[in-house]
């Protein structure tokens, strides 16, 4: 019979992946983006930045996966933060699915936990805060 913590590192494992999945399809879809006939009109369109933080961050997006990190910057001040974010959550939960264990399983979940809250912090402060 497998011990508790193997299906508690099971599921884990299963969630970073689904996280992956979701990042990964996340750039693949702004890379796509100026070869798409599919346009959304954004509900923000006039406004100004303060009160539209997220104006922009597809076509932002589009530009950093092309490292256009200059023209990223002009559609959304914002967007490399984001980006950062996304790019750190795709290294750490690839990282997590090799080095978790049974014996180090509380300490990775702690750590995940600290790190997650601090990128999110870092990267979104400026979309969260006013």
């Amino acid at each position: 019979m497998r011990d508790n913590s193997f299906y508690k590192i099971d599921s884990y494992k299963k969630i970073n992946i689904i996280f992956v999945i979701l990042i990964i399809f996340i750039f693949f879809y702004a890379f796509l983006t100026p070869y798409l006939k599919i346009t959304f009109a954004s509900s923000c369109e006039g406004l100004p930045l303060i009160y539209c933080k997220s104006r922009g961050l597809t076509r932002a997006f589009s530009q950093i996966v092309r490292l256009n990190f200059d023209a990223a910057l002009q559609f959304n001040p914002y967007s490399l933060q984001i980006a950062f974010f996304f790019v750190m959550q795709l290294i750490s939960r690839v990282l997590i699915n090799f080095i978790i264990k049974p014996a180090n399983y509380s300490k990775v979940l702690l750590l995940d936990i600290v790190f997650s809250i601090f990128c999110f912090l870092f990267s979104f402060h400026n979309l969260v805060f006013i």
